[in-house]
């Protein structure tokens, strides 16, 4: 496994279920996006400071990180996060991090901006636009966005994020557990038991190929 899959299986779970929070906030509002400013405007009610991550060009099928974006002309106070991430890639030894563009069979914009989202406790929003996509994380958000879910979206997210992404099944449920503040009471070949400190309990039953096979338990 690649260093960048690690990550990634470490963190998508906890970042996926941000991700379902900021859509219930969200809702059906359209967006908008001022860089003079810095902020993503929802609706005629939502207002958030920004930070740029980069983008996707539909047109040749590649990332560019926001700090690589020359041609832009992109305000220097919204690259400090993207300046982040490739600085944490450089002393971790991650490629995807630090190299300015490769293509999205390689790493898509919602793996980077996931990971980027565990590492750093914010949301992101995916922006189209004819020919491609902005990736920005918004800040100041509600602190409900980004605590700890409940036990039944618990068990929501590790079902869809295990859908959703090829990642290690194992990685992403014991990180995820591991950041939402369960308590492990098994961790074998065949099973993990996750309890909640509201006493809530995950079972998940592993195959021989260490994927999830099962999920059970119930709900307090």
């Amino acid at each position: 496994m690649s260093a960048f899959d690690e990550l990634f299986a470490q963190h998508a779970a906890t970042a996926y279920a941000r991700q379902l929070a900021l859509a219930d906030l969200i809702g059906e509002r359209d967006w908008q996006l001022d860089l003079t400013e810095g902020v993503a405007t929802f609706g005629g009610d939502l207002r958030f400071p920004i930070q740029l991550l980069g983008t996707e060009s539909h047109v040749d099928g590649s990332w560019l990180w926001a700090w690589a974006n020359a041609v832009s002309n992109l305000p220097p106070q919204l690259l400090h996060l993207s300046e982040w991430m490739r600085s944490y890639g450089s002393s971790s030894s991650i490629p995807e991090l630090t190299e300015p563009s490769f293509p999205l069979d390689r790493a898509d914009g919602a793996h980077l901006a996931l990971i980027a989202s565990g590492l750093t406790g914010r949301c992101y929003y995916r922006g189209p636009y004819d020919g491609g996509a902005v990736f920005f994380h918004l800040e100041n958000l509600p602190a409900e966005i980004v605590a700890p879910v409940s036990p039944e979206r618990a068990f929501l997210v590790v079902g869809q994020v295990i859908g959703a992404f090829p990642l290690d099944h194992r990685i992403t449920l014991l990180s995820f557990l591991d950041q939402q503040g369960w308590s492990v009471s098994d961790n074998t070949p065949a099973l993990v038991v996750g309890t909640h400190p509201g006493g809530s309990e995950m079972r998940v039953e592993f195959d021989d190929q260490n994927r999830m096979a099962r999920i059970s338990g119930q709900v307090n």
